[in-house]
């Protein structure tokens, strides 16, 4: 150890310091140079400051030179070889370097831009890429069909959607901050915006039938069954529990909690959520709704084949609906409107995207189709930009495709 401060070799983020700058005495007034001048001018008062204040202006000098602002240039004696008397100028790069990191023992490192930003790709950027091409998607099929979602129909959204929920926007879009990170132009832009032009792209195409209205009626008010589960992983030991609960029903509750291999209800003897109508296991809602109070069920086999699970239900007794349907008619209209919209928009993007060639680049997928599109395969970008007109050395020009074939697909340009 030396007792320099090791700078990394290679840190293209870092500006260059300045090579001979010409200084003067007009040149540095008012600077901290021009009080370090003055300084070395008066030996007594020199000596009355002491070293604190010289050192803190050669810090003050030492850090002016150091770290350019913006617009600041450099001054180069590009010419004074020349014997011509002139100075060439060039603009101080702006610092791209994200974090500096100096250690108690005279050790410093950088963090920059580039570097950050590949980190960034790594853990998030699949997902941010893929928000990022479907808004774009949907972008480009809005311009195609001449679509647009103002500004102020996105806040009124927002409005709306909170007033629904009975909160005030501020409160929801603190609530974003605080939890997820995420700033009102960043919930437009991502999220209200998007979902606003998919219900414009699909229009008026979505109707809610009497069909739909009893059955969401049923769902989330009808008559629901309460009842326990011993969930089995085999056959064998299903039948085993199934012959002892015949002779022995008020077993129910210890054997569940012995043997059911569903986590959440075997704590509680097997006790399950109320089952209600249209259930997303129809297997076991079907056997639910034939019981009686106090009945035990047969074996009843569900799941996929290759994780079939084998229950035993035991009815605790059934509800009656909370309410009429006509009391809930207003209600039901917009949550069944709402759920097939976004049911529909979900579709409707599946349809433009698979019209819709992308090449993702950071995935190395392509996906959709382009009438006259080249298919043949995944390209990556080229790193070479050669300039307009030019052509690269050893290249020879792309021949024009005959009359009838598509020509190569050339990947676009990043912007």
């Amino acid at each position: 150890m030396d007792g320099r401060l090791d700078q990394p070799a290679e840190r293209g983020s870092q500006p260059d310091p300045p090579a001979g700058p010409i200084e003067s005495e007009a040149s540095v007034a008012g600077s901290p140079a021009a009080g370090l001048l003055r300084l070395s001018k008066s030996p007594r008062l020199m000596l009355a400051l002491g070293g604190t204040v010289v050192v803190a202006l050669i810090a003050a000098l030492a850090w002016q030179t150091k770290t350019p602002s913006e617009g600041v240039a450099q001054v180069r004696r590009a010419a004074a070889a020349k014997g011509t008397g002139t100075a060439r100028v060039q603009p101080v790069r702006k610092a791209q370097n994200m974090a500096r990191i100096a250690t108690s023992g005279g050790r410093i490192d950088y963090i920059g831009r580039d570097e950050l930003a590949r980190e960034c790709i790594a853990r998030i950027g699949g997902e941010v890429l893929d928000e990022l091409i479907n808004r774009k998607v949907i972008e480009l099929e809005c311009t195609r069909l001449g679509i647009t979602v103002t500004d102020a129909e996105v806040k009124q959204e927002v409005v709306r959607l909170c007033k629904e929920t009975g909160m005030e926007a501020s409160t929801w879009y603190q609530i974003l901050k605080t939890r997820h990170n995420i700033t009102p132009e960043q919930y437009h832009r991502n999220r209200i915006w998007p979902a606003m032009a998919m219900k414009k792209l699909v229009g008026a195409s979505v109707t809610v039938s009497e069909q739909d209205l009893k059955t969401a009626y049923e769902h989330h008010f009808g008559a629901r069954v309460k009842v326990r589960l011993i969930v089995y992983g085999n056959i064998r030991r299903a039948n085993e529990a199934w012959n002892t609960l015949q002779k022995s029903p008020e077993e129910f509750e210890r054997i569940a909690k012995r043997d059911s291999i569903e986590p959440n209800s075997r704590s509680l003897g097997g006790l399950i959520p109320p089952i209600r109508r249209h259930h997303e296991n129809p297997i076991l809602e079907a056997a639910a709704f034939k019981l009686r109070v106090g009945e035990i069920s047969a074996i009843v086999q569900y799941g996929p084949p290759a994780q079939s699970r084998f229950g035993i239900l035991k009815c605790e007794g059934h509800t009656k609906p909370e309410f009429a349907m006509k009391d809930a008619r207003d209600y039901l209209i917009k949550m069944v409107t709402e759920q097939k919209s976004q049911s529909e928009m979900a579709r409707h993007l599946l349809a433009i995207k698979g019209r819709t060639r992308v090449d993702n680049y950071l995935r190395s997928t392509t996906t959709g189709s382009t009438r006259g599109a080249q298919q043949a395969g995944f390209t990556t970008p080229s790193t070479s930009k050669p300039r307009s007109g030019v052509r690269p050395q050893g290249k020879t020009a792309p021949r024009s495709a005959p009359a009838g074939k598509p020509s190569r697909a050339i990947p676009p340009r990043g912007r």
